[in-house]
């Protein structure tokens, strides 16, 4: 066996970090879903911020706390803010003392977290499944005579 085979260790070890940062993702949003308050909020506008080498687009949401404040914040989301136009209702799952206390309730973090363990797992088994194919076939062949 040639010393190429080992560049499969490539696809393996970013399969099983793809799968096991995504599975932490998954993890945390399930349990977020599950204990988090919900709310409702009301688009008030749109706001640009400078994310990464482009400008990205956030809904400014307007909404009333468990405690009777009312907060109004550029809430980054999965979905598009586009498509959310101004003076449209959103729901909103509120989690006090965290970093980041509301985001917008949305399936997609989920959703795209559970097709990032999918994927990686996909990674991490071809990688295992061409060297496992490729050793079979160099095996002597007395050693899987039936």
């Amino acid at each position: 066996m040639s010393a190429y085979w080992f560049l499969t260790v490539i696809p393996f070890l970013a399969g099983l970090a793809l799968t096991g940062q995504q599975g932490m993702k998954a993890i945390t949003e399930h349990v977020l879903r599950h204990t988090a308050h919900r709310l409702e909020g009301t688009v008030t506008g749109h706001v640009a911020s400078r994310e990464a080498t482009y400008a990205t687009l956030h809904a400014v949401v307007r909404w009333t706390g468990e405690d009777g404040v009312e907060h109004e914040r550029a809430v980054p989301g999965m979905i598009n803010a586009r498509t959310l136009s101004e003076g449209s209702r959103v729901r909103l799952l509120s989690t006090p003392g965290s970093a980041a206390p509301v985001v917008l309730d949305s399936p997609e973090r989920y959703r795209t977290a559970i097709y990032g363990v999918w994927l990686g797992v996909l990674l991490w088994a071809g990688a295992l499944a061409a060297v496992l194919v490729r050793i079979a076939t160099l095996l002597p062949e007395h050693y899987y005579r039936y």
